[in-house]
């Protein structure tokens, strides 16, 4: 009896020890800085030098987003569509990374704060590949290695690839934080760049939700409606994918 007593003592030791080391392990990489936390989107700045080639106007005039947009078929759209779009986002900042994560299509990034650099092998993807440096009380995040995407619900089309990267600039005052996008892309730019700014809140204590969207209905909630049911109706059978059996 007093065998087992000392056991159970024992593993029970072991127990408290191993929950204690995972805390300070927690706590030691985790971090609540300023820039940490939930937040949502304020407001949308307008684009600034959002100016097309002419290989990029014909692109515009062809785009049709009922059938040419990804998202219209639950494909997460990419990393400015999804950090401008209208569910919260969380920020989890370490030592070696932060870690960014969008409600909207469950989207999760890493950002790389510790100098690694993209291998060459590492194939193109829609969030790219993340280093970011703080400059001052504003973090810099260079974004490279990104697919082809839509920098817009307009089909403006952004090339990704070796030529092409996205800079964002972060910078918080108190409960408010500041987001700019400059997006590099001298097959698509006038000017090879162009810049946005978006602002959003602090929400404390903030709940995430799953972001759900079937592939078999989300063209028709995302379709305009025209006023005549009928001819929406049948322009969203037209578009919805066919059933699997």
């Amino acid at each position: 009896m007093k065998l087992e007593f000392m056991n159970s003592l024992k593993n029970t030791r072991h127990y408290v020890l191993a929950i204690t080391t995972s805390i300070l392990t927690i706590n030691a990489y985790a971090q609540e800085t300023p820039l940490s936390g939930a937040w949502v989107m304020d407001d949308r700045g307008s684009w600034e030098g959002l100016v097309a080639t002419i290989s990029a106007q014909e692109v515009l005039t062809a785009f049709d987003r009922s059938t040419d947009d990804p998202s219209m078929r639950c494909v997460a759209p990419a990393l400015i569509r999804t950090a401008e779009s209208q569910p919260p986002f969380e920020i989890i900042e370490q030592d070696h990374q932060i870690l960014i994560i969008y409600e909207s299509f469950n989207v999760v990034r890493r950002v790389r704060m510790d100098g690694r650099i993209a291998p060459e092998w590492l194939p193109l993807s829609p969030v790219g590949y993340s280093v970011g440096t703080w400059q001052g009380d504003e973090l810099v995040i260079e974004t490279t290695h990104l697919t082809p995407h839509l920098l817009n619900d307009d089909g403006f089309p952004f090339n990704g690839g070796s030529d092409a990267r996205i800079i964002e600039k972060y910078s918080v005052s108190e409960d408010h934080l500041e987001l700019e996008f400059s997006v590099e892309d001298p097959m698509n730019l006038q000017g090879k760049v162009a810049t946005r700014t978006f602002t959003y809140d602090r929400v404390p204590d903030s709940m995430f939700f799953h972001y759900s969207c079937d592939p078999l209905d989300a063209t028709g909630w995302r379709l305009p409606a025209t006023g005549n049911s009928l001819r929406d109706l049948l322009q969203w059978l037209e578009l919805r994918p066919p059933i699997p059996e």
